[in-house]
């Protein structure tokens, strides 16, 4: 090595140790993310502390997984969990629901660029169907042709009177409201376990309460045991009804 670049390094890391010691930091690209292009894409986003602070994939939204691919097949299906913070309390709507929203639009956005004849599959539980359904409505027309379907269970923002929406209680919706409508052309397939009263409100200091209790028709998706479709778990019917669009 000559001893001009015996002097370039070390004024390199010289300029590194003091930017160190002051606090500064060099900030460099990520690299692009990698994608693996199949003829369909499943993004899912998990609910509220579902599978504990640190999880992505949560404890409802693999049955539904399995059942998507199970109709498509394995070898033809690529799957995602959006990382977000999952949180409840005030954070929900401060920080957790903007994060969590940003977060699936960039997914979608690097699929439909990376993969433009994959169709996308979005699936939600709970908050994440609340981000689902929020990032949908908002998708301009050309995003919504990349579509497959939009499977949502214990969505709170459910509408009973919306075609797609399967609840045993008609006459009660999302304890944070009802979403007026869903974009022309998209497959909704939106379950409501029977007593879920995040998606089946009586009102909304009584929803609070059962969120913090038991809650166990809001966190027994995987099983049949309240689905309004007896024998078959509202996470099964999402992924069965999105893969077949009826």
């Amino acid at each position: 090595m000559g001893r001009r670049e015996l002097i370039r390094r070390g004024q390199s890391v010289a300029v590194a140790t003091a930017m160190a010691a002051t606090g500064t930091m060099v900030m460099t690209a990520p690299p692009a993310q990698a994608v693996t292009c199949r003829a369909f894409t499943v993004i899912m986003v998990r609910g509220t502390d579902d599978g504990g602070s640190k999880g992505t994939m949560g404890t409802q939204l693999p049955t539904a997984l399995g059942a998507f691919a199970a109709r498509k097949g394995w070898n033809k299906v690529t799957s995602e969990y959006v990382t977000y913070p999952a949180t409840g309390d005030v954070r929900y709507f401060l920080d957790s629901m903007p994060r969590g929203r940003a977060a699936l639009k960039a997914k979608i956005n690097t699929y439909i660029a990376s993969c433009p004849s994959t169709k996308i599959a979005l699936l939600g539980y709970s908050q994440g169907a609340h981000i689902v359904g929020d990032v949908v409505v908002g998708m301009s027309a050309g995003r919504r042709g990349h579509l497959q379907g939009v499977g949502l269970i214990g969505d709170p923002m459910m509408n009973p009177r919306l075609t797609g929406s399967v609840t045993g209680d008609r006459s009660r919706g999302g304890m944070f409201g009802q979403r007026a409508s869903w974009p022309s052309g998209v497959f909704v397939y939106d379950v409501c376990n029977k007593g879920d009263r995040v998606c089946a409100s009586h009102r909304l200091v009584d929803s609070l309460g059962y969120v913090g209790g038991a809650a166990k028709q809001h966190t027994g998706y995987t099983g049949s045991t309240y689905s309004p479709i007896g024998g078959f778990s509202g996470a099964w019917l999402i992924g069965y009804h999105v893969a077949n669009r009826a």
